[in-house]
């Protein structure tokens, strides 16, 4: 009997629509009987696939005849492979996955700033759940979803499971003290329906595959994981403290909880469970899969997202009526370059044919840090465009202040009520009348307000008596407090805040007095844990490319030209972490981050990195080592 030609059969798009059934087989079929009864295709019993097999079985290479047993043996054993369908690409089920992915990232990014070491572990963290979650869900679709009724029910309990996602997002503020259980509640309800759905989806693909006894002991396995871990999301919910109120006074105990880290620690478990899982029996592997495509997919849609985080940087730019001039087009082109920049670097790197069984999956496994890289990288870009725009009409208020100070000091105000309408009028034009819809500065433009009102009578008691200390020292503060809501107006209208737990402004009575210097402070600080994650993530992104590019090189590409490209880009990334050690001389911070070469110095990085992979020898050189080797760098 000759055997069926088989492989990993790939299913196109454009193939004839059928009726959906309840329940479809993740398997090739072959053909259906006279009575209806379907078979099922098996490999290929080819040398390779038999020499695959004889290495992984104990034999005697001296025994001929127990040899030539064992190939039987294997022969039947081959026989009993199940073949599953494969697809050529991502199918359409996916790519509506991958849009609420998208959606959920850039809900929560736009909610949640960045603007302290909690905030950031919290955005981490939050990703870290969603890539999980749905890393988890494609492990399963690349290698056995099969599209039928039951497979459309499951999917859309995965989108609910999504939309969960963005109702914790607003809420998300793990290890802050809270009142309220519901969003912990709610995460660990909403994973838990995720692995108890990836449980029944497995467990239908086990019915379906159970007459191929190789497939039965590793996907029971995978089923055992997902149902423990959806019972210990569970139990979860069971563990938290109960919430305490007093109903007469209003006020509910508030508590800490460590909870989050046991969502990390559960998820990355499972992951790791059934991708080893996959690694040692083979025969659920993802060899032949679209895994591949699937990653750069979502790469591409995070690169994406970074172009829409830029886009919306620069609309609230533009809305602020801030003019584009050398600085800010300069940060601009550099961001747009970055984020192009990244493109190359992972794309130009990117392999399509099948290097390596285990290779694919620590491949597809590693793109976790990668986009966690790259989601920061990006998201402080457009802090730092801010930063830059921020320091330019800083310095703008800052002149318009010290030209009505100086005037006020030779006597060009006769009173206080000119001295301050002349302020007014010049912060009003180029600030308060510029403030963009949606931004509340209602209690900063009442504070402006009565302090310009303090200002003129502490003036004109000045006029009255130079001698007065006292009204010298109102001024001063009055001044202060006026530009100190200025900036702070000015940074609310970028949407950049500082933390809520920021020191509270310095009480006279029965009037508020801002300090600038210490105001500013809070914003420097603020940035200076950007550039810190900025900088890190972009060397970081950069070191883990390397990694990605070399996991995946093709064995005809493994040679010392390819390697020293790929170890210059991780030294390169190593560079670009260590500029975070200016950090140490505080002088030599401020003036680089107060300079406009932050952004420039990533792009020129990047851009050398692109150089060098793209970069061939002489053509004198091409023949040494044969002119084969050099064909195709």
């Amino acid at each position: 009997m000759l055997p069926v030609k088989m492989g990993n059969t790939y299913h196109h798009h454009s193939e004839e629509k059928k009726p959906l059934k309840w329940f479809a087989s993740p398997l090739v079929e072959d053909h259906v009987k006279d009575d209806g009864e379907k078979e099922h295709q098996s490999p290929a019993i080819t040398r390779e696939n038999t020499q695959s097999v004889l290495d992984s079985e104990f034999h005697d290479p001296n025994a001929e005849a127990g040899l030539q047993l064992e190939v039987e043996v294997c022969t039947q054993e081959l026989r009993d492979m199940p073949s599953f369908k494969r697809h050529a690409e991502a199918t359409n089920q996916e790519l509506f996955f991958d849009l609420f992915f998208v959606a959920n990232l850039t809900t929560f990014t736009s909610l949640k700033e960045i603007n302290d070491s909690a905030s950031l572990r919290a955005y981490v963290g939050f990703f870290a759940l969603l890539w999980l979650t749905w890393y988890s869900n494609s492990l399963y679709d690349v290698r056995f979803t099969a599209d039928c009724i039951f497979e459309r029910i499951a999917k859309a309990l995965h989108f609910g499971v999504m939309v969960g996602f963005a109702v914790v997002g607003p809420a998300w503020e793990p290890g802050k003290p809270t009142s309220s259980l519901q969003k912990y509640q709610v995460l660990s309800f909403i994973l838990m329906v995720s692995r108890l759905v990836l449980a029944a989806q497995y467990s239908v693909t086990l019915f379906f595959v159970r007459k191929h006894k190789r497939t039965v002991l590793p996907l029971s396995l995978v089923i055992g994981s997902t149902l423990i871990a959806a019972l210990m999301y569970g139990s979860i919910t069971g563990a938290l403290p109960k919430e305490t109120c007093n109903l007469e006074l209003g006020v509910c105990k508030q508590f800490t909880t460590k909870v989050h880290y046991a969502w990390y620690i559960i998820s990355a478990a499972e992951i790791v469970i059934t991708v080893g899982i996959s690694c040692y029996w083979r025969v659920i592997s993802f060899k032949g899969t679209h895994i591949v495509q699937r990653m750069s997919l979502l790469t591409l849609i995070i690169l994406g997202e970074g172009i829409i985080v830029v886009c919306k940087a620069i609309s609230k730019i533009v809305k602020n009526g801030s003019q584009f001039d050398t600085q800010l087009t300069g940060q601009i082109v550099s961001s747009v370059l970055i984020i192009y920049l990244l493109y190359m670097l992972y794309f130009d790197r990117m392999h399509e044919e099948h290097f390596g069984t285990i290779k694919q999956q620590v491949w597809a496994s590693l793109h976790f840090f990668l986009h966690i890289m790259l989601v920061l990288v990006l998201q402080g870009v457009s802090y730092l465009i801010m930063w830059v725009v921020a320091l330019i009409r800083m310095d703008r208020v800052d002149e318009k202040f010290r030209e009505i100070e100086g005037l006020s000091l030779t006597g060009a105000y006769a009173n206080g009520t000119l001295f301050a309408d002349a302020l007014r009028r010049k912060i009003d034009v180029y600030l308060w009348n510029t403030i963009p819809k949606g931004v509340d500065a209602s209690k900063a433009l009442e504070t402006w307000n009565s302090t310009l009102t303090v200002l003129a009578q502490s003036f004109d008691n000045h006029l009255t008596d130079e001698q007065n200390l006292t009204t010298v020292d109102m001024i001063t503060k009055s001044l202060n407090t006026a530009e100190s809501m200025a900036i702070q107006t000015l940074f609310d209208s970028l949407s950049i805040s500082v933390p809520k737990t920021a020191p509270k402004a310095v009480e006279e009575p029965k009037r508020k007095f801002f300090d600038k210097a210490a105001l500013l402070q809070k914003y420097e600080t603020r940035f200076e844990l950007v550039f810190d994650y900025v900088f890190l993530s972009a060397g970081l992104a950069l070191t883990f490319m390397a990694i990605i590019a070399f996991v995946s090189l093709p064995p005809i590409k493994r040679h010392l030209r390819q390697y020293v490209r790929l170890l210059t880009i991780v030294l390169i990334g190593f560079a670009v972490c260590l500029i975070c050690l200016i950090n140490t001389s505080k002088p030599s911070q401020k003036h680089y981050m107060e300079s406009n070469w932050m952004l420039p110095t990533i792009c020129l990085l990047f851009f050398f990195c692109v150089l060098v992979s793209h970069l061939r020898p002489p053509a004198r050189w091409r023949g040494i080592g044969g002119h084969h080797k050099w064909h195709g760098a």
